[in-house]
């Protein structure tokens, strides 16, 4: 049994039911819902639990706008830090811009918990998976990201609060490809806006990396030599998650190796927005590039944001805390612009 509010569903319809619903096909299952009060912020928000089967729950967090609204799905860049964390007394989201939008109460914003995540304190780096707690890097891949993403996107399409005409997905460095992935496979998403993304693959993005650099010609063959032998040590040993490499698993890498942000961009319906930094040390922009010149061919309806002197985060280094912030919440604003402007 679940608490008192929680409803089940049949995950094949997404239909909302109060009780256990019998859906055809042999396969189907029911999905267990529990949907509780959260705070962060200073914001009421729901907490909402997915259980489908013995897998890990999903959950994803939503402020509900006061009447029916557009969706935008917040994903987060790589690592494995919650949505929402306690800083002293108050919790508070961790996805950038998150809480200043949700704070406009004209969408219903949304932010999703990763697979496995763990509220306890990570033990490393932030943007990294070293010293994650509990089971995250066991599980953490691509392919548990996105279904993970696809069962919170799909239930939170069928909320009465919800104007599933239109949604847009915000996907931050490894949210991006996650992002085009959605756009991909849910005809409903209407606009995608990516930030710091990767245009083809992360293996290409090293190598344009290595490329753009000042190194000679020699170092550089060097540098691509040793990025082709890392590359088939993790081809060899691709489920690994007790090997790591640039503060992730083996798994993690194999499985986002694999996936073109282009690939998938250029099979969905959705307008798109870019907003790169042009000095971004992450992700080249080069490879954005690479994303925005292949939309453009297909005549799709694309917009490139290319930040002068901005790193990865669209800002200039530099900045005090409180100019970062500003400059941020600019290019933020920008892409919601943009994105009523349809």
């Amino acid at each position: 049994m679940i608490g008192i509010g929680s409803r089940i569903i049949c995950s094949s319809s997404g239909l909302l039911l109060a009780g256990m619903l019998v859906c055809g096909g042999a396969h189907a299952q029911a999905l267990k819902v529990q949907e509780v009060p959260f705070e962060a912020n200073a914001l009421a928000l729901s907490h909402v639990t997915l259980q489908d089967g013995a897998g890990a729950p999903v959950h994803y967090f939503l402020a509900r706008p006061a009447q029916k609204a557009p969706l935008v799905l917040f994903i987060q860049g790589s690592g494995c830090v919650p949505s929402f964390m306690l800083d002293g007394a108050e919790r508070k989201a961790t996805i950038p811009y998150w809480a200043t939008l949700a704070k406009q109460g004209r969408y219903a914003v949304m932010a999703v918990d990763k697979p496995y995540q763990s509220d306890a304190p990570q033990q490393g780096t932030f943007g990294s998976a070293m010293g994650c707690a509990g089971d995250f890097n066991a599980h953490f891949s691509y392919e548990t990201w996105l279904a993970t993403l696809k069962s919170a996107l799909r239930h939170a399409l069928s909320r009465p609060e919800v104007d599933a005409r239109r949604v847009l997905l915000i996907g931050v460095s490894e949210g991006a490809p996650m992002a085009a992935s959605l756009a991909r496979e849910f005809p409903e998403v209407t606009d995608v806006a990516l930030v710091g993304a990767t245009g083809s693959t992360q293996l290409y993005d090293f190598a344009a990396g290595i490329q753009r650099s000042n190194d000679s010609d020699e170092k550089k063959l060097e540098r691509l030599r040793e990025l082709d032998e890392t590359f088939s040590a993790v081809a060899a040993d691709p489920k690994s998650t007790s090997k790591f490499l640039w503060g992730h698993t083996y798994l993690r890498w194999s499985s986002f190796f694999a996936q073109s942000t282009a690939d998938h961009l250029t099979r969905s319906r959705a307008r798109v927005y870019l907003a790169s930094g042009m000095q971004d040390r992450a992700v080249p922009i080069l490879s954005t590039e690479v994303l925005y010149a292949q939309l453009r061919v297909q005549g799709r309806d694309v917009t490139f944001r290319r930040v002068p002197n901005a790193g990865h985060g669209l800002v200039k280094d530099g900045l005090s805390r409180e100019e970062a912030g500003k400059a941020g919440v600019a290019e933020y604003d920008a892409i919601m612009a943009w994105f009523e402007k349809r």
